[in-house]
């Protein structure tokens, strides 16, 4: 033992002694402030929210799940802690009245036997089963349906104008829509062909909202992307000819008829529901079929249906048809990508300002992507050296705590693209190439990272990194967007994402004003957070304790009974808890023998 404690110590020091050199190769560095912003104040013309009063909403979620018997009994909540803060000459948020919205609250407790559990996880096929990382997706998927559900219900009220989700957006897009696109792909599930105000949804409304979304979202000419802005320009018309559709999208003749197969094939695989003729057919116009303009209207009448399903209807939330088939994480993934969307839609369209905020991210796309392609930009020296960091939280939090002079509380980093979160550096032909296969789509997220708080006493002594995002805003966004080259499935392609680089984006400066003003410097683990979401963070943990103690009861009741009444003793119970309750009474009543 003593020579393990030995060898410990020395590997701690060694340790210890490489964070003292990345430290030290991070003092001094005047040349990384081009990617810092400072200003935080308020200007009338930087947003959208004019001088009056209105309301911030803060939301938050939890989870958890128990194993009683051969059962998983799953616990979801969420609520909504809301605030007026006045705009005038500054931000002032009234956080002496905050206050729990009885009305932004959705809870669920979700029974399951552990034999079904890998059917509802999409996992049936799978030759690895770990029932624990598989009972988690679950309750993970339901409490994002309720964050987004509750977010969609805040944009409705007439005087939220601010929302804080304690989740990034684009974060949680990402995965949602992963899950979204083998949902394409597997082509079959519970929500295909239910019934709605205009006629059953089809595999081909989810495949339009899948990139489209409501409609109004700026698409790519990518080729991945080009068939969905041909139906988007389609949508907008009765009909166009050929070669008027080349001209609108901006394309050659010979990449038109590249497109048009393109188009074929989603025809043929909608079961000829997509064009009225042909697309194919040169001397046809291209119009689509009356039914596919209320994709959208379908779609969202199905997310609401299985929120209410959800948190709402007394049926058990994922068994359909009594058993025949079930909800799974895919699908109720789906409805959450969907639910991003709605929110999208709702947010811009009422000038509601999301913001979603990421305490403990992992995130890395600043140092691989952001810092390299400003480097390009002649922002930051080509030659200015970075320390071997591969954390974008670690990174900057040195930063600031070892340049306090340089690095002057609130700040922010420069705004970029969420796209970049799927860029690294590249070759020196192009700036940036793809981290895997393909770039996502530009224009939906705007990310950055900001710090609000500095000790009065020891300003290196400061409050902790986060990363904040938001949807991206055609009204204010639109002069910040960058031309670049990538390098994408090994060939050059062209992005146009948001960039905000030496220019200044009053909007993203008017939110670290907005967050500087609503964090709790009087509570520890408050300062430089937010007031809204730590208290709402705190509610919802407490609920869930609550939900466990209360409900964890009522199904062991039922359970019990089923097993007496049934005689099913042993297929009710876990092996391991009947042979510990056995060995305990063999061992109580050998004691009361001596």
């Amino acid at each position: 033992m003593g020579f393990l404690a030995e060898r410990l110590r020395s590997q701690t020091s060694d340790l210890a002694d490489l964070l003292t050199r990345r430290i030290r190769e991070l003092t001094n560095r005047e040349n990384l402030l081009s990617c810092i912003k400072r200003r935080g104040g308020f200007d009338p013309e930087s947003s959208l929210l004019e001088p009056g009063e209105y309301a911030a909403v803060g939301i938050d979620g939890s989870m958890d799940y128990d194993e009683l018997l051969e059962m998983l009994l799953f616990y979801v909540c969420a609520t909504g802690f809301r605030c007026n803060f006045t705009l005038d000459e500054d931000v002032r948020f009234h956080l002496d009245r905050v206050e729990r919205d009885r009305r932004l609250a959705a809870s669920a407790s979700v029974p399951l036997w552990t034999e079904d559990l890998f059917q509802v996880t999409d996992e049936t096929e799978s030759m690895e089963q770990d029932v624990g990382r598989s009972a988690e997706r679950i309750p993970f998927a339901l409490m994002t349906m309720a964050e987004l559900y509750l977010a969609v219900k805040a944009v409705d009220d007439g005087m939220v104008r601010l929302i804080f989700l304690d989740r990034p957006l684009s974060g949680t897009f990402g995965p949602l829509s992963r899950d979204f696109r083998f949902f394409l792909r597997r082509g079959r599930s519970p929500l295909l062909g239910i019934k709605t105000s205009h006629g059953p949804v089809t595999l081909l409304d989810f495949k339009l909202v899948s990139v489209l979304g409501s409609g109004n979202n700026w698409i790519s000419r990518r080729p991945q992307y080009l068939p969905y802005l041909a139906i988007q320009t389609l949508l907008k018309v009765k009909s166009l000819s050929h070669e008027e559709l080349y001209e609108k999208l901006g394309i050659s003749e010979k990449r038109g008829r590249k497109l048009l197969k393109k188009l074929m094939q989603m025809h043929k695989d909608s079961d000829d529901g997509l064009f009225v003729d042909d697309p194919l057919k040169e001397d046809a116009p291209l119009a689509l079929q009356d039914n596919v303009r209320y994709y959208w209207l379908r779609v969202k009448e199905v997310a609401f249906s299985i929120v209410e399903r959800v948190f709402s209807s007394s049926e058990h939330p994922l068994m359909i048809d009594k058993g025949e088939s079930w909800l799974t994480v895919i699908d109720l993934n789906t409805i959450n990508t969907i639910l991003i969307h709605i929110l999208r839609e709702k947010a811009l369209e009422r000038g509601v300002l999301v913001v979603g905020i990421a305490k403990d991210t992992s995130a890395s796309e600043f140092l691989r992507a952001v810092i390299p392609y400003a480097k390009v930009e002649g922002l930051i020296p080509a030659d200015e050296k970075l320390p071997n960091l591969k954390h974008d939280r670690a990174f900057l939090t040195i930063l600031s705590g070892t340049n306090p002079g340089l690095f002057k509380a609130p700040w922010r980093t420069i705004g970029y693209d969420s796209c970049f979160t799927t860029l690294i550096q590249g070759d020196g032909k192009v700036p940036l190439r793809a981290a895997r296969r393909a770039v996502s789509l530009e224009r939906q997220f705007v990310r950055g990272y900001f710090q609000l708080r500095e000790f009065k006493s020891d300003k290196a002594v400061r409050s902790p990194t986060f990363l904040y995002d938001r949807f991206y805003n055609p009204k204010t966004d639109e002069k910040f967007i960058a031309e670049i080259t990538v390098l994408e499935r090994g060939r050059k392609a062209k992005i146009y994402p948001y960039w905000e680089g030496a220019e200044e984006n009053p909007l993203d400066s008017f939110i670290l004003c907005l967050l500087s003003k609503c964090d709790n410097p009087e509570i520890i683990e408050a300062i430089g957070h937010n007031q809204l979401l730590y208290l709402a963070d705190k509610a919802v943990k407490n609920e869930i304790r609550m939900m466990k103690g209360l409900l964890r009861g009522v199904a062991d009741l039922e359970l019990g009974s089923l097993s007496r009444r049934q005689k099913i003793f042993t297929i009710a119970r876990r092996f391991r808890d009947i042979r510990k309750e056995t060995e305990g009474a063999r061992e109580r009543a050998a004691l009361e023998e001596i």
